[in-house]
């Protein structure tokens, strides 16, 4: 098939198959990936993109090391990569065991092992963002690990050419490890000093293509550099896109290249579904059904464990296991570089995307569950000793005995909590502080407040807390559904407490108003009206005229 046609026909797949996922509330690589298996079934001569799609690995690794700093890195491997790497290392040795117990070669099984084990950081992300958890303590932890996962991939896609050279011996992997380190250090060294500076003097002259075309000249010329030198080339993107995030520009490069990336994304997402064989992914259900429900009940053991380990409890502990338990996109990165390299084979190739396609499309329904199923747990294992306390919030304990009346409970010590907090404590207002983060407790432990260390929608914390007597509760948690709960709870059993509660979005707002919240405050909104009295006052307008416009603007507000 002639190249533009099925550079076109690629394209309307992935305009089709994202448009779908997207209304099916999926996300869009599935849709591609899903597309393309359509594609390749209608018309199975397309062929002669792959170049492209390579493009599209080596750009989307460009881009996970422009959202990186050496700094930012340093601090993320210092705080998150012990747990993160235990996760990925068990995942791993687990399923290369179960698939050398079937069968499979032994490389195979070793890329299949890791490519499995990698969760997904879109799907994840977005999960976060649209249930507002991305601050909690689970939010923090799942996005470290996913960050380490990504990571993970260069290394792995740095040893597949080491694995195309004959048997599996402790040589390849190493030597192909030093080549990465000797290249690594001095993409680094070099790069650190001169890249941003070449980068600063190209963005003086103001144009946005001469930034895109030197971004991506140098991601390109560290791509050839570390292919010319037998290394993977998506390691160099990886390594330039690092180098360019030092820079004062690197927003402004990942925000210029960003369309182009996913352009080359999609296309690549795409090229995965025309992997797939569906006559071989059609004829082995059974298997596919088998092997997605085994990975995920593997992860989420995994995930359990590890998270015991590093001793968190309660509903971090579930949300945590349950949340990492998907195939990520980078597993498609790693499959697709392996079958290039010609390294697996395609009908294991073919069952093992759709496989993780499937976890993909299970996933947000597991998460959804989350929650109810902490709350059964906590609730029916309360007699079993050391299990059962693994399913509530670990330590509790209130810093001081003072016995309050009339206080101020305020559950979550981030931003805003931290503002309310500080100005009661100034005005010599009794307060308790709920948060479920060790280190902010004991901060507020040495700067004098009086703290429960907990989950805030345990009845157990709230009543430490003395929800019974307090005389407003300020819910400072970014967690949507922890809102809820706690609403709830409150309102049903200390109804004379009066709830002020934060919200970002507007669908949030009506809907505690439904859930009559005394006191609603959105941010936005409030940064919003005091700029508008910033700007009346430069223009110079009487102070009574500011009353009344702000008075208008909160009565509009109100009505929306």
């Amino acid at each position: 098939m002639n190249i533009s046609l099925a550079l076109l026909l690629v394209l309307i797949t992935a305009v089709f198959g994202g448009f779908i996922a997207k209304s099916l509330k999926l996300q869009p690589l599935i849709g591609y990936i899903v597309g393309g298996v359509v594609l390749k079934t209608v018309f199975p001569s397309v062929v002669g993109i792959s170049r492209l799609a390579e493009i599209g690995a080596i750009l989307l690794l460009f881009s996970v090391g422009l959202e990186l700093s050496i700094s930012k890195l340093t601090q993320v491997l210092k705080r998150i990569a012990p747990g993160a790497i235990l996760q990925l290392v068990f995942t791993g040795s687990v399923f290369y065991f179960i698939f050398i117990r079937l069968g499979i070669d032994p490389k195979q099984a070793f890329i299949f092992a890791y490519a499995l084990s990698l969760s997904s950081t879109a799907l994840v992300l977005k999960i976060l963002a649209d249930r507002g958890e991305s601050d909690t303590v689970h939010g923090e932890i799942m996005t470290g690990w996913l960050l380490v996962q990504d990571l993970a991939v260069v290394p792995i896609v740095v040893l597949l050419p080491a694995l195309v050279l004959g048997p599996i011996s402790w040589q390849m992997p190493v030597l192909a490890l030093a080549k990465a380190a000797f290249v690594i250090v001095v993409t680094v060294i070099l790069g650190k000093h001169i890249t941003p500076y070449l980068i600063h003097k190209v963005a003086s002259v103001n144009s946005r293509e001469l930034l895109i075309l030197s971004a991506l000249s140098l991601a390109a010329a560290t791509a050839y550099a570390t292919s010319f030198l037998g290394v993977s080339p998506a390691l160099g993107a990886f390594l330039a896109g690092v180098v360019i995030s030092e820079s004062q520009e690197n927003h402004a490069v990942f925000a210029e290249t960003r369309p182009l990336k996913d352009l080359f994304v999609a296309i690549f997402f795409v090229t995965i579904g025309l992997i797939v064989m569906p006559e071989i992914a059609l004829g082995n259900i059974a298997l596919i059904c088998w092997l997605a429900m085994t990975i995920i009940v593997i992860k989420v053991i995994i995930n359990f464990i590890v998270t015991v380990f590093l001793k968190y409890r309660g509903k971090p502990l579930v949300l945590i296991s349950l949340g990492l338990s998907q195939v990520g996109e980078f597993a498609f990165v790693i499959l697709s570089q392996a079958v290039i390299l010609g390294l697996l084979l395609t009908d294991y190739v073919s069952i093992a995307v759709s496989a993780a396609l499937l976890t993909l499309i299970i996933s947000p329904f597991i998460y959804k569950g989350a929650v109810p199923l902490w709350r059964w747990l906590k609730n029916n294992t309360q007699g079993f000793g050391y299990i059962g306390n693994l399913f509530r919030s670990g330590e509790r304990n209130i810093t001081k005995e003072n016995e309050f009346k009339d206080h101020v409970i305020i559950c979550g010590y981030g931003r805003v909590g931290s503002w309310v907090g500080r100005a009661l404590l100034s005005l010599k207002i009794p307060v308790v502080i709920v948060d479920f983060k060790q280190n902010v407790v004991s901060d507020l432990v040495r700067g004098g407040f009086c703290v429960v260390y907990g989950d805030a929608t345990e009845p157990e914390i709230l009543d430490q807390a003395g929800a019974e007597f307090a005389k407003v509760i300020v819910l400072a948690i970014p967690d949507r559904v922890a809102q809820e709960s706690l609403i709830s709870h409150v309102q049903t059993h200390f109804p004379n407490v009066k709830i002020i509660s934060r919200v970002h979005l507007n669908e949030d707002r009506d809907r505690l108003k439904i859930l009559r919240v005394f006191k609603i405050v959105q941010p936005e909104f409030e940064a919003s009206v005091s700029i508008i009295r910033s700007i009346l006052v430069t223009f110079g307008k009487p102070n009574e005229e500011i009353k009344k416009e702000v008075k208008r603007l909160r009565m509009s507000y109100s009505h929306t």
